[in-house]
């Protein structure tokens, strides 16, 4: 359910009131939210600001091609010779299309070329420059509507090409649950598939990690951040109630001055075992979960976030569902406007394997008793 509209009047600005229309003029800065995560998103997300605040400007082009180049700032200095480099293609003042731009991850300067040619005419040139296995954005307006497609192995192969949305959406739980159901898969629900980033200490004994809601954190903020690139996702923002854990605000897309706040994700981690082994009682996952929802419901009101979400991650020895997890609260979370979300975490592949057999014997035997 969403919280109430949010105020339109104008925030006070005491000393700085005589200069209101300057501040509010200002341009809003790009930079600064992602610049911790990884080179790759971070360059995926700037050239995407890039692109839509080019496309705002009045004398944006309707039609061409382009294409961005992933480099190191070495690479990008050896290759402004020949070449014409602009220090603020961030701005979106400049042309892009028609051209094969070189950037580091924070694309904000370009040592670039012109092209004559459609999209397969960047294609074709980037190829003929050998440095077609550096990740690339293309960029078309060819097609009736702009895409943004991104190459993380380069343009000689299709192999991972994904689809970079440049509309402005809504932020909706089902498309936050999406991503979070991505990295979940991906990084979270067993060690066996995750990355170097590990989340348990000791998996065969149940142990997670000293600072696992920190990591499931950085894991979600990535997504989010990749998801909702037009969005800052912001994390372990201070407040009057404490610290939020994880919110998506748009302080970009609206009217000068006007900020949203989509969504926030207060984090948990429901443990049977510290990271040194020492055990947790029953009571106190079901305290967590009852802590969170008071804090979610709290610094979602604190800032008036239109969606507020309890994503509980749970480590415990048995998965004992999301019905009994979440009984005692339920109710108040309803009342409180929280949603109640749960993703439990397996100790190995092989215990993965054995949970989803063991559910599909029980779902058909329960089949088998209500026919009989």
């Amino acid at each position: 359910m969403a919280a109430d509209a949010q105020s339109t009047a104008p925030l006070a600005l005491g000393a700085w009131q005589g200069d209101r229309a300057q501040i509010e003029a200002a341009p809003r800065s790009t930079f600064g939210d992602i610049d911790d995560l990884p080179p790759d998103l971070r360059f995926q997300v700037y050239v995407s600001r890039t692109i839509r605040a080019r496309e705002r400007q009045a004398d944006a082009e309707t039609a061409g091609a382009a294409a961005f180049i992933l480099v190191t700032s070495q690479q990008q200095e050896g290759l402004k010779v020949g070449r014409e480099f602009n220090h603020t293609v961030h701005t979106g003042r400049v042309r892009l299309v028609g051209r094969i731009h070189f950037m580091t991850p924070r694309a904000a300067s370009s040592a670039f070329e012109e092209y004559a040619g459609d999209a397969n005419g960047v294609f074709e040139r980037i190829a003929e420059l050998q440095y077609d296995n550096l990740p690339t954005m293309v960029y078309d307006q060819g097609a009736g509507k702009a895409r943004l497609s991104y190459y993380p192995k380069g343009t000689h192969t299709d192999d991972g090409m994904i689809e970079v949305d440049l509309d402005v959406g809504s932020v909706t739980e089902a498309e936050i649950l999406s991503v979070i159901d991505a990295v979940y898969r991906t990084e979270l629900c067993t060690p066996d598939n995750s990355g170097p980033t590990k989340i348990w200490e000791n998996s065969d004994r149940g142990y997670p990690i000293k600072e696992a809601e920190r990591t499931v954190q950085q894991f979600l903020r990535v997504g989010l951040a990749a998801r909702f690139h037009w969005c800052t996702i912001r994390a372990e923002q201070a407040g009057k109630l404490g610290r939020t854990d994880l919110e998506v605000v748009d302080n970009r897309t609206g009217e000068v001055g006007s900020i949203t706040h989509h969504a926030l994700l207060e984090l948990k981690v429901l443990r049977s075992f510290s990271h040194s082994g020492s055990a947790y009682a029953a009571e106190d996952a079901q305290e967590a979960v009852s802590k969170g929802v008071e804090q979610a419901h709290s610094y979602g009101n604190d800032n008036n976030t239109l969606l507020r979400m309890l994503c509980c991650f749970d480590m415990r020895s048995d998965d004992v569902g999301d019905t009994i997890t979440f009984a005692q609260i339920q109710t108040k979370a309803a009342t409180l406007c929280v949603s109640l979300k749960r993703w439990y975490l397996y100790r190995s592949s092989e215990h993965m394997r054995n949970a989803c057999a063991q559910r599909r014997l029980v779902a058909t035997n329960d089949a088998s008793n209500v026919g009989n």
